[in-house]
């Protein structure tokens, strides 16, 4: 079926709901506003003030759920609507914690522009790297994050997650983000309801107070309805193309990835606690006598803990790859690597580039060791060194190295960053649950770009096998000729003897 025409059908299904969401949207907008004129003079008028954020929170989520789930189709596996919609939370916090970031960085324009205007030649800054094109160019970068890479990326996962909860197919979604057409149609929708809405208002608004509020009235509704069609049609498409995502092929190196890590799942979790235990034991006070000794034995503790969950979770991973060395030689054999990478960390140290410190440390140095070590928790030091080789020179293994970078190291850094109090800009110390959620995001990042990272060599050490018997070239031996030819010379003739018999 066409794309397209599949498309516009789901719209045509779902009028009902695409109804709702123009009126239901503005009423609970309007709502909203009347909340915030609501006194609180007497007791029922605090309750009231309390239950009706909850109620039109409730309200929108059950709102933009049902719209999803009747764009998409019902394969009968789906999750409960109030499931469903309670995973959204999930991914509106993230889409909120991608746009504090953003703002951060919308704020830091200024300065970055200063900086790399001064880094620029005489002539650059004069023609091409002014001031004002850097800055332009910038916040162009900054408005496409914002209004096409962060829905984009979220999207999906959302639609996927109101349909079947926490049970996501994780490959047909992929497939999706992969698609340009799912780029394009969120690039479109992105034009039309923010670029477009927002230069409603760019224009100053001049003649009668009436004209003016005439004016005003026409803009906000224009916004609105523009934003709402936009949003619609994401949707609508998201889900038209979602559903020509079929899964993957069994032999496919994302199956592998995931059908690795879904074996291992016991042991990703065992390293996301103990990962959090430890960065809880660097933060927990130490007043009493009894609390710095529990501190200074637990890391200990957590660290043995570590190497033997990281020695089972990559065994798990490399299960049927040959005979593995016993635990205790598989969970100490990577500290050899470990020594290793501390050399090579004391020899970046020296070098004078400071851009090429961070490219040596996070991607260079992991993409060479990486693969010995996890390997050498399977095998000890007798290494299959030739596979391991092979797969270095494999450009998919240097791209997850470069990925896992960004997830594990440059986005945990951003949020540390953008979200830390600072005292003389004002901003207000944090509280102790934005430290924990804070804690648990950025550990969340860090272990799951390692697990992802462990499961890429496993995938690929895989495909790396070495030749098999059969593809062996024979070489003939020299020291006679092959049976059948030497059979063939022995062979005498009958005499007249034998043939008078």
């Amino acid at each position: 079926m066409n794309t397209l025409k599949d498309f516009f059908g789901r719209l045509g299904r779902g009028w009902v709901w695409i109804a709702a969401q123009f009126g239901g949207t503005l009423l609970l907008i309007l709502a909203a506003l009347g909340w915030t004129r609501l006194p609180d003079k007497h007791g029922w008028q605090v309750l009231l003030s309390l239950l009706i954020p909850l109620l039109l929170a409730i309200s929108a989520l059950e709102l933009e759920a049902g719209t999803m789930r009747r764009f998409a189709d019902d394969d009968g596996k789906r999750v409960k609507l109030v499931w469903g919609a309670a995973t959204l939370l999930v991914w509106i916090a993230v889409g909120w914690l991608a746009w504090s970031i953003l703002d951060w960085c919308d704020d830091q324009i200024p300065q970055w522009t200063g900086y790399l205007n001064s880094k620029a030649s005489a002539h650059a800054r004069a023609t091409v790297l002014t001031y004002a094109h850097i800055q332009r160019w910038l916040t162009l970068a900054e408005w496409v994050c914002r209004w096409i890479v962060v829905p984009a990326k979220i999207v999906p996962y959302a639609m996927a997650s109101v349909q079947w909860g926490w049970r996501l197919p994780w490959r047909r979604v992929l497939r999706l983000l992969w698609n340009w057409q799912w780029w394009l149609g969120v690039a479109v929708a992105a034009l039309l309801g923010a670029w477009l809405p927002g230069s409603f208002f760019a224009k100053q608004l001049s003649g009668t107070p009436r004209h003016q509020v005439w004016t005003e009235g026409f803009r906000l509704g224009g916004a609105y309805l523009l934003a709402v069609v936009s949003w619609v049609l994401v949707l609508g498409w998201a889900a038209a193309l979602f559903a020509r995502q079929k899964p993957l092929a069994e032999t496919d190196l994302d199956a592998g990835l995931f059908r690795r890590l879904t074996a291992s799942r016991a042991w990703v979790w065992a390293l996301f606690v103990c990962v959090l235990l430890w960065q809880v034991s660097n933060r927990m006070p130490s007043d009493h006598m009894w609390q710095v000794r529990v501190w200074q034995v637990l890391p200990v503790v957590l660290f043995v803990a570590g190497l033997y969950f990281q020695a089972k979770f990559v065994r798990s991973l490399l299960s049927g790859e040959g005979k593995p060395v016993r635990l205790i030689w598989g969970a100490v054999a990577p500290l050899v690597w470990a020594v290793a990478a501390l050399a090579f960390a004391f020899l970046i140290d020296l070098l004078p580039l400071p851009a090429f410190k961070l490219l040596a440390w996070w991607v260079i140095v992991p993409a060479l060791l990486v693969p010995f070590a996890a390997v050498s928790a399977q095998w000890g030091l007798r290494l299959p060194w030739r596979r391991v080789l092979r797969m270095l020179g494999d450009w998919r293994w240097w791209l997850g190295v470069v990925s896992a970078a960004i997830v594990g190291v440059a986005l945990p850094a951003l949020i540390l960053i953008t979200t830390a109090a600072d005292p003389d800009a004002g901003t207000p110390a944090e509280s102790g649950w934005t430290l924990w959620f804070k804690l648990i995001v950025v550990t969340f990042l860090r272990v799951g770009a390692w697990v992802m990272l462990l499961g890429w060599v496993a995938v690929l050490f895989g495909r790396q096998n070495p030749p098999s018997e059969e593809s062996l070239v024979a070489v003939p031996v020299a020291s006679g000729p092959p049976e059948r030819e030497l059979g063939a010379q022995t062979e005498t003739p009958p005499t007249d003897e034998s043939a008078q018999v």
